[in-house]
């Protein structure tokens, strides 16, 4: 009976930061989608004004935009590969967690 309780108190004390990690994890992929979010507008707002530019401007400075637009896609695309990489810890360290646990049982 007495392994039993220990067993459950071990349990329970590990557990409840498992569960505290999980929710820093939600709170951290929120963040990510709202940052995602964030420079998907950005990327949008940035095309709108290149066209509005182009129109104005006709061929003049072409070039120069094209490669201030180049540089923020490859920005855009650095952020978005961080992104992944994040997503991949997270989904590593729920492995781990879930190995925790099952080894806890």
């Amino acid at each position: 009976m007495d392994r039993l309780r220990d067993g459950v108190q071990t349990l329970s004390r590990n557990a409840n930061p498992l569960g505290k990690l999980v929710d820093y994890l939600q709170e951290d992929v929120d963040s990510m989608l709202r940052e995602l979010d964030r420079w998907t507008l950005e990327s949008k707002q940035h095309q709108r004004e290149l066209e509005r530019e182009k129109k104005s401007m006709g061929d003049l400075d072409l070039d120069n935009l094209s490669q201030q637009m180049l540089e923020m896609e490859e920005a855009i695309e650095e952020q978005l590969s961080k992104i992944c990489v994040v997503k991949a810890n997270i989904i590593l360290n729920e492995e781990r967690i879930q190995k925790l646990v099952s080894t806890a049982k």
